[in-house]
């Protein structure tokens, strides 16, 4: 495939582009500078802190490849950049996601009690976000979902859960393997898997993306390669991955037609308002979803949601650490771009919920979707 053509059209998507409105931070900008650093090339007067400045400026979020009419992806060039020029927040990314998971409800709970305007403002956004990993407490569900005719198929399924429902939000797979039972599927378990992996491909740490890739193929077959079913964009993005070089033949066609979005498995729940909803509430749409089961879903069984025209949340993964302000502009304006009358925002993806939640405002609940429906136990 030849290489970019500097035709632009990555600049009108680029959440990045658009919060800074330079030149060399759009894609095609980076592509031209970060290639011959890639392929090993020197670059007259490009020094490793300018090579790390442009790989850190990025999302991740893939709108770039959508509207390539090459299908190139920048996000990939510079996780390529990451793997090839190793920086320490590389690495401490990697043992925040693979090794203290169970610690982060105790660091959101200690962010909580910071004093404001004590931390250098460098800190506030990390704090933040740290602050969203603590549970909200008396989230009432706004609506009733009960089984409305069979299944469409008898294949079982496993619930890909995702890192932080498994470490601050057990009530979403609950409530998820809830639904499932409900809409008449037959449930294995799902110990077995691990991180998706996508967040470590960002980041630039393919060994442990490839060890994290390994460990949830290997569990799929051992269940003999059910329909996997998820509840988060992000997630969802990292495992339809896998079938893009990583498995091959036919194996990688059924791992690819195996991944359901959750949503796209209860379209026969039927919906009963337990208690009176908002009359609007807002939708952030993922950037990882490439065709959205949960907006068609959210729109029946809880007429009025209003699309925010908010572009990327800023989560970004390892953005995060490299960073922090950066991510957290950008949520702010994706913030901005909900509906002004809407005191809910719902979201599918499980990153972009602890984003969102980290910098509303005051009186704005930020929620997964799995927070407001409940089953019918009867």
């Amino acid at each position: 495939m030849r290489g970019c053509t500097q035709c632009g059209e990555c600049l009108n998507v680029c959440p990045v582009f658009r919060r800074h409105r330079r030149e060399e931070f759009s894609p095609k900008a980076k592509r031209l500078l970060l290639e011959p650093v890639n392929a090993g090339i020197e670059t007259e007067g490009f020094t490793w802190d300018d090579v790390f400045a442009l790989a850190r400026l990025c999302a991740g979020c893939g709108r770039c490849k959508k509207a390539c009419a090459r299908k190139l992806s920048t996000a990939d060039l510079l996780a390529d950049v990451r793997a090839g020029h190793p920086h320490w927040s590389q690495r401490l990314w990697e043992m925040w996601i693979k090794h203290m998971g169970p610690l982060w409800p105790t660091v959101g709970f200690l962010a909580g009690l910071a004093p404001k305007g004590l931390t250098p403002k460098m800190l506030e956004s990390s704090l933040a976000t740290a602050k969203a990993l603590v549970n909200p407490k008396n989230i009432r569900p706004w609506v009733r979902l009960a089984r409305d005719g069979a299944p469409e198929d008898d294949t079982p399924v496993v619930l890909f859960s995702g890192c932080t429902a498994r470490n601050v939000r057990p009530r979403w797979t609950r409530k998820a393997e809830a639904l499932l039972r409900a809409a008449g599927y037959a449930l294995l378990g799902a110990d077995s898997f691990t991180c998706c992996g996508g967040t470590m491909h960002h980041a630039g740490q393919y060994a442990a993306m490839t060890a994290m890739r390994q460990a949830n193929v290997e569990a799929w077959r051992a269940l003999g390669k059910p329909r996997i079913a998820v509840f988060c964009a992000s997630c969802h993005h990292g495992l339809a991955d896998y079938a893009d070089g990583f498995l091959e033949g036919a194996e990688a066609e059924t791992w690819r037609r195996s991944l359901t979005p959750l949503s796209g498995l209860l379209g026969r729940m039927r919906a009963e308002p337990p208690a009176a909803g908002p009359a609007a509430y807002g939708y952030h749409q993922p950037c990882h979803w490439d065709a959205d089961d949960d907006m068609p879903l959210l729109s029946r069984i809880m007429p009025g949601l209003v699309k925010g025209s908010g572009i990327c949340c800023g989560m970004g993964g390892i953005l995060k650490m490299t960073d922090p302000d950066l991510s957290a502009s950008m949520a702010e304006a994706c913030l901005r771009e909900m509906p002004a009358n809407v005191a809910h925002i719902l979201t599918g993806c499980s990153g972009c919920a602890m984003q969102l939640a980290a910098y509303a405002r005051e009186g704005v609940t930020v929620l997964h979707w799995l927070d407001v429906v409940e089953v019918d136990r009867g």
